[in-house]
């Protein structure tokens, strides 16, 4: 579980959830929220804000509607549900790339750019997260692609950019066609399903820290190889405390300017994007890390992170190794089951033999 309390981009709460302690592994993501807010209520903090994915998939069962769930357990309390704009963004993109491939939507391709630029602007103009004037704002873009920058709704009346003139208003604004064309392609705008998702869109923070943090847990932990609970857990630990202390400023050259490079990701459809060159990762040297969030008192300058932790158990050994061990044996006895073990079980020489008569068949088969 990823959030923000006192610092910015930071991770506070971890939770690894074994698909085998849940009735399948589709459970698995909300048992982990699940538990990071319980941790939260009993340090007595109270969660303001939630971002996240947009799950309004339907599931099979209800209870696993991320949406649902915090609505009816969270809203209550005062807590705010956001949705990330990217992801957003991301689905709509794919519907109009759909839409376009049909001839009497193939002028909507040519605004596809502005239509998804124009769902970050409506979360990012409006700060405090209005739900009406955000939807007033994406609304308005039937209108403004169709070179009408006047609307009739009291929350947004009228395009916030200035009057168009020169090359600004030399564009193919679409026109009005037939009422087959009209609800092809303003249905993609105007479905009552992003529109919910529009008055939910998160105003100022998004979960691209959140992204990033995963794929930093495939440095500790590659899906390739097979580790166990405690294995895994050890490393989803060690992944979060890295991410803590990586704080790196961007790369400078000789003469101070910044070092930057181009790339080409394949969701922008060949269009280049700009990032900076970060520095090297120093593992903690020469920053702050925070060795408990709920006691400010333990905050501590540290020379490395890593040394830290390796002087740490080098002196929780030296001083009491029964203790150690004790505290290791407790971690294990709450682990749960391999997943292996949870499956039928037969004698191996039973298996052989099976295995054997499968090919047997096979090569007469042949």
């Amino acid at each position: 579980m990823f959030g923000h309390l006192w610092w910015p981009n930071k991770v506070v709460d971890v939770q690894h959830v074994q698909s085998s302690e849940v009735p399948n592994s589709t459970w698995c993501e909300i048992e982990g929220l699940k538990r990071s807010i319980s941790l939260l209520r009993r340090q007595d903090l109270h969660l303001s804000t939630l971002i996240t994915d947009r799950h309004r998939q339907a599931f099979t069962i209800k209870m696993l509607n991320i949406a649902k769930w915090v609505r009816e357990e969270l809203c209550p309390e005062g807590t705010r549900h956001y949705f990330d704009v990217w992801h957003i963004g991301k689905s709509l993109g794919k519907a109009l790339d759909t839409a376009s491939k049909d001839r009497q939507c193939d002028q909507l391709m040519l605004w596809r750019p502005a239509i998804v630029n124009h769902l970050y602007w409506t979360a990012a103009s409006t700060p405090d997260g209005n739900p009406a004037v955000m939807e007033a704002k994406w609304r308005s873009l039937v209108n403004h692609i169709q070179d009408i920058h006047d609307h009739d709704t009291p929350a947004f009346s009228s395009c916030a950019h200035a009057p168009l003139e020169g090359d600004q208003h030399d564009k193919e604004w679409l026109e009005l066609g037939t009422a087959q064309w009209q609800q092809q392609n303003w249905s993609i705008i105007t479905r009552t399903s992003l529109l919910k998702d529009v008055r939910q869109l998160s105003p100022q923070h998004q979960t691209f820290s959140l992204e990033a943090y995963h794929s930093l847990i495939l440095h500790f932990a590659p899906k390739h190889t097979g580790f166990s609970y405690l294995g895994i857990y050890s490393r989803l630990l060690l992944a979060a405390i890295h991410y803590n202390n990586s704080n790196r400023e961007t790369a400078q050259r000789s003469d101070g300017t910044e070092k930057n490079c181009v790339r080409y990701p394949r969701f922008r459809k060949r269009a280049f994007v700009v990032r900076p060159i970060k520095e090297k990762a120093s593992y903690g040297k020469q920053c702050h890390a925070v060795l408990s969030y709920f006691d400010m008192a333990h905050e501590a300058s540290v020379i490395s992170y890593a040394t830290s932790l390796m002087e740490a158990l080098r002196e929780s050994y030296t001083n009491s190794p029964k203790a150690l061990q004790e505290v290791g044996a407790n971690l294990s006895a709450s682990a749960p089951a391999p997943i292996a073990k949870t499956f039928t079980q037969i004698p191996k020489e039973e298996a052989v033999s099976l295995h054997l008569a499968q090919q047997s068949r096979f090569n007469k088969a042949n």
